[in-house]
């Protein structure tokens, strides 16, 4: 007895069994993706059931750290993660998995924290904008993007805060510049007495960046010429507003009415208040010596006495050769140029 069997009446499945087993699920070669964690569901065609494409969601392929970075794996490691669901998937000889992302160009990052820095009433004002990177790579499309900055300071060294938002989430980055306002500050060339009217020639111009708006800044060359001095100060030393005699207690405008006496050393000075004086004949002292950028200290002994603002002889405690210097403070003397 011959039975007929009509082919064509099978299900679909046990026709697939007939012919040679169950049809295969293809995956794609490339895929693109906006996540660092890279799940095999990426590589799934449209037409994919979703019974499939959940499984693969589960088997995690690899990770992409960093925004327009890739991942690419051979037919064999990709065979390995997949591990027994692979025998049902068709696969490509590679893959690729690139993930999303937009680049931001720094030259604009720094345009605009330039621009923030820029102070009001200060001038040459120098931005080192060296630590903003070349470019920025951003998650995803750029939507829009904005610096802040993070400092009450408007000197020195200043924080910016960029923030973008792109189609792969929003975006933070902080971003470090130092602000310096450069000056021609006015520096001695010679030893200066209170109440000396300051001139160019007791003065040179000194490059001097300001990185901080705290009190007693560096006065500019312009700012001390004609200025009245308050204190003593040795060569070589850049002035400050605190170096300068002003207001009601100008002792400038107070010595307008006598004549300037000059300093008599203090040998030939007729005293009676010697135990008031800041150096005794005898004591030893420290005699400071700066002429540019040389500065020394050496130890001294005083041959003469006398009060501060004195000019006195010493004897150079390392060579034993006698030096003259005016006396600035308690136990000090500094260089007096004959």
């Amino acid at each position: 007895m011959v039975i007929a069997l009509e082919i064509s009446a099978l299900p679909g499945m046990a026709l697939a069994s007939i012919k040679g087993g169950e049809e295969k699920t293809s995956l794609k070669s490339s895929a693109l993706v906006s996540q660092s964690a890279i799940n095999a569901d990426c590589l799934v065609m449209n037409d994919c059931s979703a019974t499939i494409r959940n499984e693969l969601a589960g088997i995690q392929l690899g990770h992409i750290p960093d925004p327009l970075g890739e991942l690419v794996l051979e037919e064999k490691e990709l065979r390995r993660k997949l591990g027994k669901f692979a025998s049902r998937l068709e696969l490509p000889e590679k893959v690729v998995i690139k993930r999303q992302g937009a680049l931001l160009k720094g030259s604009e990052v720094k345009a605009k924290i330039k621009s923030l820095c820029q102070v009001d009433g200060k001038k040459n004002i120098e931005i080192d904008v060296s630590r903003v990177p070349g470019t920025i790579v951003l998650p995803g499309n750029l939507i829009d993007w904005q610096i802040e900055s993070n400092s009450d300071n408007q000197l020195g060294m200043r924080l910016f805060c960029l923030t973008a938002q792109t189609d792969g989430g929003s975006f933070r980055q902080l971003i470090q510049v130092n602000v310096a306002q450069v000056i021609e500050a006015a520096q001695l060339t010679r030893l200066v007495k209170p109440g000396e009217l300051v001139t160019k020639e007791m003065i040179n111009k000194k490059r001097v960046e300001l990185k901080s708006e705290r009190a007693n800044l560096p006065i500019s060359y312009e700012e001390a010429v004609g200025k009245c001095l308050a204190r003593f100060k040795s060569p070589g030393t850049i002035l400050r507003s605190s170096d300068l005699s002003t207001g009601e207690n100008n002792i400038c405008v107070s010595k307008a009415a006598k004549p300037r006496q000059s300093f008599v050393p203090a040998a030939t000075a007729q005293r009676t208040d010697r135990e008031n004086w800041a150096i005794k004949p005898g004591d030893k002292v420290d005699f400071h010596f700066a002429n540019g950028t040389l500065a020394l200290t050496m130890p001294a002994r005083a041959v003469e006495g006398g009060e501060i603002g004195d000019e006195i002889s010493l004897i150079n405690l390392k060579n034993r050769q006698r030096v003259h210097g005016i006396i600035v403070d308690k136990g000090r003397v500094e260089y007096a140029k004959n």
